[in-house]
Order: structure tokens, then sequence, then C-alpha cells
């Protein structure tokens, strides 16, 4: 078995039946997708079954007997996982029909590697925009892109060798759903010996269902993101990183909490300074950030709140909002 699809699904009935198809069209064939039901009764759990059974695909279905969230599920599928590489996918995006050829062709051509990225489209339809991930040669360089913002680490941007993950015991942390991505990528990159990338948009991303600011970085949701960095931060100090990259965690706090400077809310400002404080007199650091963003962190960091209202205005509602619709 060359690779094995984690899909993990909860409440997904609208979306499903799209993500099932792009998962039947893949001109891949070795492979094994394995969906983690996550207890939601609102019907996915027949669309598994029906598409298990009549698809084609090697599919495998397990049905957690209560919510345990996206972490949880994806644990359960890592420990029956039996492909060579690890790939997923979330049930409300499509996947690219050549996404698993292309990858796997890359690692193979490679002579066998660690990891795979590729680049995305942001949507679903037509007008999609396409998302360039930052160039990298080796782990480094994308552990740097993925610290300083330059990358997404998504899951489904990466195809990722199973015995690397199993060798180092990564894994997500049950109940943190917020940043087990980053927690999972910036692992396996700390421990990669050999990566390749493609400049190919082989994934949909779904971007009707993005969560407010406000509700993304309320205090239990920051304390799920804090507990996933608390695990990269302790890989990090054992890890060369540390001296090659010694900002790196710096730069990585930052990034995190960047997403709440994109609001006109004045306490989303104060969460924003309030949050890993020791990282703002870095805040117009980093010579890799577009200037913008380092203006824009460094009037965060003086506590000035009407120039931050400015930028979002003219930035997001101005130039993003209305001439890059």
């Amino acid at each position: 078995m060359k690779v094995s699809l984690i899909i993990p699904v909860y409440h997904a009935v609208k979306t499903l039946p799209a993500t099932l198809e792009s998962i039947r069209q893949q001109t891949f064939r070795d492979f094994e997708v394995i969906f983690v039901d996550d207890a939601g009764g609102d019907g996915s759990l027949e669309l598994l079954e029906q598409f298990c059974a009549e698809s084609g695909v090697n599919g495998r279905l397990i049905r957690q007997e209560r919510n345990g969230g996206a972490a949880a599920a994806r644990n359960r599928a890592l420990d029956v996982a039996q492909g060579e590489y690890l790939a997923f996918a979330d049930a409300d995006d499509l996947l690219a029909p050549e996404m698993l050829a292309e990858a796997v062709a890359a690692a193979d051509a490679a002579g066998g590697v660690d990891i795979v990225g590729w680049d995305w489209l942001r949507g679903l339809t037509k007008d999609a925009r396409y998302m360039r991930q930052a160039d990298f040669a080796t782990p480094l360089e994308a552990f740097r892109g993925l610290t300083g913002g330059a990358s997404r680490w998504n899951l489904w941007l990466f195809l990722v060798r199973r015995d690397l993950v199993e060798r180092h015991h990564i894994r997500f942390v049950d109940g943190a759903d917020l940043g087990e991505d980053m927690q999972f990528m910036l692992r396996a990159f700390m421990q990669a010996e050999r990566v390749v990338q493609l400049h190919k948009a082989l994934y949909r991303w779904n971007t009707d269902n993005s969560a407010s600011i406000s509700r993304s970085f309320a205090p239990a949701k920051r304390a799920q993101i804090e507990t996933n960095l608390a695990e990269v931060e302790r890989d990090f100090a054992e890890s060369a990183f540390r001296q090659e990259a010694p900002q790196a965690m710096t730069e990585l706090k930052l990034y995190l909490k960047r997403p709440l400077l994109i609001s006109a809310d004045k306490e989303d400002y104060e969460t924003w300074y309030n949050w890993f404080p020791e990282t703002n007199v870095h805040a117009t650091e980093g010579a890799d950030l577009p200037r913008h963003t380092r203006i824009l962190q460094g009037l965060a960091a003086r506590r000035n709140w009407v120039g931050v209202r400015l930028y979002y205005f003219l930035i997001h509602k101005v130039v993003y909002g209305i001439l890059y619709r």
C-alpha cells in the first residue's frame, strides 16, 4: 500500500458528496482512504458506508462512539494506517484528480523522500485564487517558511512518509484541535532529511466555513494553540534547527497571533498585545516579512490602534475587498 489518505468527518453531509467524488476520481489507485466518523449523527455515516461499499476505492471506516474532535480522529486513523506515505484531507474540500499521482511520482523520482509539498487553490469555483507556497529545497527552508508565515502548514498540503511519523512518535494532541496542523508538520520537518516541493495546485480549500477572528481566538481556543505550540517548542529545543534558526519560535508566535490584527475590533488588538507579549519587541524584525506586515506589527507593538484599524480598512476592505474581489 503506497498511501493512506486520512479524513475525519463530522457534520459534513452537505459537503461530503463532492469530497468523496474527488477521491473516487483519483488517477492513482494504490491507496487506502481512512474515514473517521466523529459521531456527528447528521447522515454522514450513511454516505461513508455507501462510498466504501460501492466506489471501488479501498475505503476503511472507523466509527467514534462519541465526538472527540479532529485531532483524536486523526490519531485513530494513524494507528491503523498501512500506507508507505500519509496524506490528509478535510470533508468539505476537493482533491485534484492527480493529487496523489503527482505527489507519489515526485517522491519516487527523488528516490524516496520524507515529505512532498504542493500549492493549492483558495475556493471551489472556477475563479478560485492560486496560492503558491514559498520555495524550499531542504527541511530547514521549509521550516523557516512555515514559522515565518511564507507558507501554510495545513496537513492537506503535504505527503509524509509514515515511517518518519512512527519513528519519532509524532501524533496529534487529543482535544487540541486548533494548531494541530502546525504541530504535526513542524515536528515532521524537524525530523525530515529529504523533501520535495511541487508548484502545482493539487487541492481546493473551501472558504465557506471560515470562523470569525473573535471565535477562533477565544481563551479556550488559544489554550489549544498553546498546547500544540508547546509540543513544537519541546522538539525545537532538541533540534539542530535551534542553532540554525534561533528566532524561529519568536517568528512563529508572531505569525500565530497576526490574524488578530485583521480586525476592526480593539479587543482583538489588545489580545494580540497581551498574547506572547515577549515577542512584541521583535514585531518589526524579519527580513522575509513583507514591509506592510512589519509596519502593521510595529503599529500594534506601540498600541497605535488607530493606525491598525486604518490599515485594516485600507488593505483588507478596500484593496482585497474591492480591488481584488
